[in-house]
């Protein structure tokens, strides 16, 4: 899985490491090419990730306070349910 779960200082310092060993067989133009592809797919990641957690964090279904209150309300409706089942058995009894 991408990225792997590795510590972030190792995780950066790998990308130091691939470029030094990666920019001395590269002209200036071809590093200059790829170093401005790879940034810019940083950039798309960056804004898709983005938007998508502004997104997110605007549905109501999603929302930390929304689930609270969803498991809440499930919360009280089961424990009625069993207040009336005890009472069920309480008057069968």
């Amino acid at each position: 899985m991408l990225p792997p779960n590795i510590d972030p200082q190792n995780y950066a310092l790998s990308a130091t490491i691939i470029g030094a060993l990666i920019a001395p067989d590269l002209t200036i133009n071809e590093a200059n090419s790829i170093g401005n592809w790879l940034v810019l797919v940083g950039d798309y990641l960056l804004c898709f990730a983005g938007q998508k957690a502004l997104i997110k964090s605007r549905d109501p279904i999603h929302s930390d306070k929304a689930q609270s209150f969803q498991i809440n309300t499930i919360m009280n409706t089961l424990s009625r349910m069993q207040q009336e089942l005890e009472k069920l058995k309480k008057e069968k009894l």
